[in-house]
């Protein structure tokens, strides 16, 4: 696994970014390391801007440049993703083994994640890379100082947001006729419940005997507030399906 990490974080081309071995394994996990930031593609490289532009509104969706320019920001957000696990994995080679097959089976379908972002991107006449790619979610890796704190960032956070997002767009697209989009982002919600209920589990299993809400609130990041982790239309039935409890989804719903 350490290697597979360091050569995704390490890999100037997609190709390597999305490798996948055909046998892992986690004999020599390693002494603890931080990575300042991946290595990039050229054409994928940072945009210096670091705040993200505005996507196009729901409304304009009917015009297929608007739909792609939605869909390569997800896919660069998946591939942030993959990132960040890989160097969960460097930074965390002491946490509990299960664990961190799961952060390696969850960066297996996020690389998916990007393979069919790409896909569809190439079929509405997009290439990844073509539009700005932000450094966004990577900002937070230096606050990744625990198990704790990435599943609380990256599993019920991000990833959470997502239970909200992906729902939306899929619904926006299917509303304006593009029904395999719609399918991607069904798709994704599909994987984001499972990405949650992991992160949701060891939640459980690292806080100490505070609240899970507390506990989770706590280990967040300073550039994150507990609102991140919802979108503007919250759909509670999806953090149900991910075994989060009426307690969490309640105290999610008054923020």
């Amino acid at each position: 696994m350490r290697e597979w990490a360091v050569r995704i974080l390490g890999a100037d081309t997609l190709e390597e970014k999305l490798f996948t071995p055909d046998i892992l394994t986690d004999h020599d996990p390693g002494s603890p390391m931080m990575w300042n930031e991946p290595v990039r593609p050229p054409s994928m490289g940072f945009s210096k801007q670091r705040k993200e532009g505005k996507l196009p509104p729901f409304h304009s969706h009917d015009k297929q440049e608007h739909r792609a320019a939605c869909l390569h920001r997800f896919a660069g957000h998946e591939l942030l993703a993959v990132e960040i696990m890989a160097y969960a994995l460097l930074r965390f080679p002491e946490a509990p083994s299960h664990f961190r097959k799961g952060v390696a089976h969850t960066l297996k379908e996020e690389q998916e994640h990007v393979r069919l972002y790409i896909k569809r991107l190439k079929e509405l006449g997009v290439c990844f890379g073509d539009l700005p790619l932000y450094r966004h979610f990577w900002c937070h890796t230096p606050y990744l100082t625990s198990p704790l704190s990435y599943v609380s960032v990256m599993s019920l956070t991000f990833e959470m947001a997502n239970l909200d997002f992906a729902p939306m767009y899929g619904h926006s697209f299917e509303k304006h006729g593009d029904e395999r989009s719609a399918a991607l982002m069904q798709r994704i919600l599909k994987d984001e419940i499972a990405h949650v209920s992991f992160g949701w589990r060891w939640l459980q299993k690292f806080k100490k005997k505070e609240s899970d809400w507390e506990a989770w609130k706590e280990a967040l990041t300073p550039l994150l507030t507990p609102k991140r982790a919802r979108g503007f239309i919250l759909h509670p039935e999806h953090r149900k399906k991910a075994g989060v409890s009426d307690e969490w989804i309640a105290n999610l719903q008054s923020i």
